[in-house]
């Protein structure tokens, strides 16, 4: 049987592209997806947080922590990056929430 636990919230980077946007969840390394809108990219990198926490639940591995150091240095490489590659210093960040389904 599943059970909904407590919310959880996960902070996102979001990068806009020439056509919609990027984004990646620092607090789950891989976890990225884009969207053709900044909607889209919400809903799919949603889903892929969903996705991850139910594979490291089935692998009994513990849940990710997302610290304030992580957030600042995963912010600062994303916008080094921009700068190398000529693109705008613009990047926007999103509290993403997910109910994580835990088997009981």
């Amino acid at each position: 049987m599943l059970k909904m636990e407590a919310v959880m919230k996960f902070t996102v980077i979001l990068e806009p592209e020439e056509i919609g946007y990027s984004i990646q969840c620092p607090a789950l390394p891989g976890c990225v997806s884009q969207g053709d809108s900044r909607e889209e990219a919400l809903a799919n990198i949603r889903e892929a947080i969903e996705g991850i926490l139910a594979l490291r639940e089935k692998h009994n591995m513990p849940f990710p922590k997302e610290t304030p150091e992580l957030m600042t240095k995963e912010i600062r490489c994303c916008l080094e990056d921009r700068r190398a590659e000529g693109l705008p210093l613009t990047i926007e960040t999103e509290e993403v929430e997910v109910s994580p389904k835990v088997a009981v």
